[in-house]
């Protein structure tokens, strides 16, 4: 004798079958209900990481209405664990490990089987690609189309890093400290210009290859943002590349340095003739010239102001006097 048994089981919540895309990445989600309970399977296609073809995902409402999916993917360095949150015919992937930074922004979309099929043959394409590129571990640090430093990842042994443009530069190529901080690695290094012995840092994102200079533990715009690229310089490219940054940053310095102390020279002028110093007036001058030694004498017009790098390192090899 057959008994026949009922079974109920509640789904996710999600309205499924449903596909996404956004920012060069296609989504597809899909749930499967039976007595062991509802099964929900995502696949996640994009240009340089990706999972492995429809893979079981977590799903985990929010107070806010929304709906977190957490699943397994494939990056570059290997396998990391990635969340989409969806509200209404929206959705975002963070990739980055501070708020808002490095975004998958998505939207629902139609897809046919046979464009899915195609983004999944692709993506896996691609990601063989691009472990490829994290096992050799030779990257430019790129800007646009200019070329402003690499980042060499060698095994076992710690980074080489060198970066060349007005802003910074390491003469050579220098050891880098790297730690892990989620799906991003943060390389510290020792870089010119520095003031207080302080370090250079870059947060790389795996998934993006993107790469920026933080200012503190929130994104800011004045933040400067690079691509990790492929390759490597050779010696004497290198050497052009540093000749050319330290020619930019002595240009941006003279002119900089010019119009603050004359600016400065104004500020400092008394009616009796005589010049406040440097340390007699607003801090914020202080913070502009930096790694600066200065000193204010009266002349007859005003006030000129004597400049020389306390240290000299890059963007601070200005020496001169700044008259009125």
């Amino acid at each position: 004798m057959w008994f026949l048994m009922a079974c109920a089981s509640t789904g996710s919540g999600l309205d499924t079958p449903f596909t996404m895309r956004g920012d060069g990445v296609l989504v597809h989600v899909e749930e499967s209900l039976s007595c062991q309970g509802a099964q929900t399977r995502i696949g996640v296609y994009g240009p340089t990481w990706s999972t492995e073809g429809e893979v079981a995902a977590t799903v985990v409402p929010d107070d806010d209405g929304s709906t977190w999916l957490h699943f397994p993917v494939n990056t570059g360095l290997g396998e990391a664990v990635a969340a989409l949150r969806i509200e209404g015919a929206g959705g975002v992937i963070p990739l980055g490990s501070r708020p808002g930074e490095f975004e998958i922004q998505l939207q629902r979309a139609e897809l046919s089987v046979e464009e899915i099929d195609e983004a999944r043959v692709k993506a896996a394409e691609s990601l063989k690609l691009e472990q490829k590129m994290w096992q050799d571990g030779s990257f430019l640090l790129q800007s646009g189309d200019e070329t402003v430093g690499e980042v060499r990842f060698r095994g076992d042994l710690v980074p080489a890093v060198s970066v060349h443009d007005q802003w910074w530069l390491t003469p050579r190529p220098v050891d880098g400290k790297v730690t892990a901080d989620g799906a991003e690695l943060l390389v510290e290094f020792d870089a010119e210009p520095s003031f207080r012995g302080d370090s250079a840092l870059l947060r790389i994102n795996v998934p993006s290859r993107q790469v920026v200079v933080p200012i503190g533990k929130v994104p800011v715009p004045e933040e400067r943002r690079f691509v990790l690229k492929p390759g490597l310089l050779d010696e004497s490219e290198r050497r052009a590349a540093i000749d050319l940054a330290v020619k930019k940053a002595s240009e941006m310095e003279e002119v900089f340095v010019e119009e603050t102390a004359r600016a400065l020279g104004r500020v400092a002028h008394q009616k009796d003739g005589n010049c406040l110093q440097l340390v007699d007036v607003d801090e914020s001058w202080s913070v502009l010239l930096e790694g600066y030694d200065v000193q204010l004498m009266a002349v007859d017009n005003g006030c000129a102001v004597g400049v020389e790098p306390t240290r000299s390192q890059h963007g601070r090899r200005y020496k001169g006097v700044v008259r009125p």
